[in-house]
């Protein structure tokens, strides 16, 4: 098995560069957290790269956004509103791009 300075996946999963906006979530509720974040994904510019920052795991097993928010993007990748959502390797971000819409 190969061994790697740095962590080959960061590469893969978003260029830091690239990200246009951070939405820093903190430890807001996980509902106020989504409606938050649907709030940011509607009035989003098509094709802008957003950073969803939240509080990071403490170690004592409370629940972080991670889980409820990846599943909310998943649904939001789903429905078209986004064309990528990847986790931050640390593990405390979301970084998505918004889809570019068609026409209704």
């Amino acid at each position: 098995m190969p061994l790697f300075d740095d962590n080959p996946l960061e590469k893969l999963a978003f260029d830091p560069g690239a990200i246009d906006k951070t939405v820093d979530l903190g430890e807001l509720p996980v509902a106020r957290a989504l409606e938050e974040v649907d709030t940011v994904l509607q009035n989003a510019s098509p094709g802008l790269c957003i950073r969803l920052r939240f509080a990071p795991a403490r170690g004592d097993g409370t629940e972080t956004l991670f889980q409820p928010l990846g599943r909310f993007l998943l649904q939001a990748r789903r429905d078209g509103r986004l064309e990528r959502c990847l986790p931050a390797s640390d593990g405390a971000a979301y970084v998505v791009v918004v889809a570019h819409r068609t026409p209704e």
